[in-house]
């Protein structure tokens, strides 16, 4: 079919031919289509080019998001674990606290039942220049030193065993019932009436809970530290040789047995077999 020529003759604009050449009748006879088809050729080829091109710059592109959002990603996951682990320190050092103001309340319980005033801090303040590591190692300190503090009151004969007044004093006195000559007076007594209670001022061990001579009905008391007490005249005792009580704990009821002229509580603190001023201990 391409061996049938056709004479293509070039004419100027004045009409006259320039040039004259023969070209398959075939494409005369449907140039159109032809040049048609090389049109939507090259638009397709113009599209490949372009969809080639746009899908190179959008894996580019994502390829710059996915890593922008892995980093902050990342960043945000080290905030969590920045905020997280700042939690468990604040949580550490909150627990820490919290059971110092706990040892505190024990230490101004076991106060309140000696009848002494709470244990309060005053005169404190100023800057604080640690950090958290140190507030933590510091709490933890008040903690060790209230908590042997709190061991020390317990063994201790703090406060009084009977809210009543002094009536007779430690010391040198007058003999209560010739009102002649002086007599050592070992302890201190305390007025009150028939059956008050009598509460131990410390934490121990009764080592004897009975009638004893001049003391009357008397509990002794067996303390930490080498120190004992002892609550005579007693009308009744409410607790038994070998018993551990606590301080506060009622021992047994006022009265006037023994070598008595009323109803009173003859109350000693001994240490180390030698007798105290048990007025000494009333306040702290």
């Amino acid at each position: 079919m391409l061996k049938k020529k056709t004479a293509v003759l070039f004419v100027e604009t004045d009409g006259t031919s320039t040039r004259k050449m023969q070209v398959p009748t075939l494409i005369v006879n449907h140039w159109k289509k032809i040049v048609g088809s090389f049109v939507a050729l090259i638009a397709m080829t113009v599209f490949c080019v372009a969809y080639i091109v746009k899908q190179q710059t959008s894996e580019a592109y994502t390829a710059v998001y996915n890593k922008k959002i892995n980093l902050l990603n990342e960043q945000k996951k080290q905030l969590e674990e920045e905020g997280f682990n700042s939690q468990l320190t604040t949580d550490e050092m909150k627990k820490s606290f919290d059971s110092i103001d706990s040892t505190l309340t024990s230490i101004n319980k076991k106060m309140r039942t000696r009848g002494l005033k709470e244990i309060k801090m005053k005169h404190v303040g100023g800057p604080v220049e640690t950090g958290e590591d140190d507030l933590v190692e510091l709490s933890l300190f008040y903690k060790k030193q209230l908590k042997n503090l709190e061991a020390k009151l317990d063994g201790m004969p703090l406060g009084v065993p009977h809210p009543g007044r002094i009536t007779s004093p430690f010391g040198y006195r007058r003999n209560p019932f010739t009102n002649r000559g002086r007599e050592m007076h070992a302890g201190v007594d305390l007025k009150g009436r028939m059956g008050d209670p009598v509460r131990a001022t410390a934490k121990g061990r009764v080592t004897f809970a009975g009638y004893k001579g001049d003391y009357g009905y008397v509990v002794m008391v067996k303390h930490n530290n080498g120190y004992e007490t002892r609550y005579a005249h007693l009308t009744r005792t409410r607790v038994k040789r070998g018993e551990a009580i606590e301080a506060g704990e009622v021992v047994g009821l006022l009265g006037s047995t023994g070598r008595s002229t009323g109803p009173h509580l003859h109350y000693e603190v001994v240490k180390n077999d030698k007798k105290l001023n048990p007025s000494k201990f009333f306040s702290f």
